[in-house]
């Protein structure tokens, strides 16, 4: 264990694009998911759809892609690569978007919904997003919904934490006081490690509004002197508690309870009675691509007979409210009343100015 203290990195500014590097775009880039599909696109028989990668591409092709294809004969072709470069080439496509999904971030979402690039997922069109719960979809106006939903809160180490905090306003209290050492861990802002979700939650944990992030600020200076390190990436938490070397802080439900089981006990995950902080990728339709394909595979994909495997196996919380989980998930899967989505116009209009107050009052 060692109370040695890591700052986290300056925050660096999100990038947003311009019409100068939007039209830079205009080659390889976005005319990439077209190869090799084009013929089936132009039929019908195939829908493009932007990916990250890694396991949560493997599974939504098993259980999405896959039993969609068996249901309905249309093939998906998954593209891999960086989820906001897929956003900027659907922003500047003329004409045949390059993708028949939008699929991902919530900052590049707003942008391609305040573009008119979105068509809307009417009932008629969409009949499983009544069964979405309100607020994984009330922020999108009739436009998108997401997907699923992970969820952050708060782990530690069973043998040196005996008595937990059950809120968060507890444990920003008890980091102050040093109940925890100088051993405590906290996400940086970065968007990775989902440092503006954490903000804003705190904000609303604290005060009763996540619009006022200087509580957030406030109790953040409060504590870093008992915060050894300001984590950069998602596997920081459970890394730093199975090696001594942290005790306690924020960390993502589904990793912390495999850790659980695979450590014997040695790591536990606690709900914070005041919210956990949640997001996740939003999906809907492409203006101008293959609509009425894309809605049957939006449908799908909100479906309980998707939502269900597909969450359970990444151990992220299903949107649609008709999901019954299987076996201890139906108690470790926070329920939707026990998290707090963030706006997303909100995190991204002043995502600016908080980087900069990051970097003068936390990484410093």
């Amino acid at each position: 264990m060692t109370s040695a203290i890591h700052r986290s990195k300056p925050a660096s500014r999100l990038w947003k694009p311009t019409r100068r590097s939007l039209l830079a775009m205009g080659g390889a880039a976005i005319c990439a998911p077209y190869l090799g599909s084009t013929s089936l696109r132009a039929q019908g028989k195939e829908l493009v759809v932007p990916m990250s990668g890694g396991s949560f591409m493997t599974i939504w092709g098993s259980e999405v892609a896959d039993t969609f294809k068996k249901k309905t004969g249309i093939s998906v072709k998954m593209v891999p690569g960086n989820m906001k470069t897929h956003a900027m080439s659907s922003l500047a496509a003329k004409g045949n978007p390059p993708f028949d999904l939008a699929f991902g971030n919530g900052d590049d979402f707003i942008q391609l919904l305040d573009s008119g690039k979105l068509l809307p997922l009417s009932p008629d069109k969409v009949p499983n997003i009544d069964d979405i719960h309100v607020k994984f979809k009330e922020q999108w106006q009739g436009h998108g919904s997401m997907f699923d939903y992970f969820s952050i809160g708060l782990a530690y180490a069973t043998d040196q934490v005996k008595n937990p905090p059950a809120s968060w306003k507890e444990f920003v209290e008890r980091t102050v006081k040093g109940d925890f050492g100088a051993n405590v861990f906290f996400n940086g802002l970065n968007a990775g490690v989902r440092g503006p979700e954490v903000l804003v939650n705190l904000a609303r944990a604290l005060s009763g509004s996540e619009q006022n992030v200087d509580a957030a600020f406030d109790a953040l200076k409060r504590m870093k002197p008992n915060v050894f390190k300001f984590f950069g990436s998602i596997n920081d938490p459970i890394l730093m508690l199975l090696n001594g070397e942290g005790i306690i802080g924020p960390s993502w439900d589904g990793r912390t309870f495999v850790a659980q089981d695979e450590s014997n006990g040695k790591v536990a995950f606690v709900k914070p009675s005041d919210g956990l902080a949640s997001n996740g990728p939003a999906i809907g339709v492409i203006k101008g691509g293959n609509e009425d394909a894309a809605y049957q595979l939006v449908n799908h994909a909100l479906s309980v007979e998707v939502q269900k495997p597909f969450c359970e196996k990444m151990f992220y919380g299903a949107v649609n409210t008709k999901v019954s989980y299987s076996g201890s998930l139906a108690q470790r899967i926070p329920k939707p009343d026990e998290v707090n989505v963030p706006s997303e116009r909100f995190m991204a209009t002043n995502m600016g100015a908080w980087i900069k107050r990051w970097n003068q009052e936390i990484a410093s």
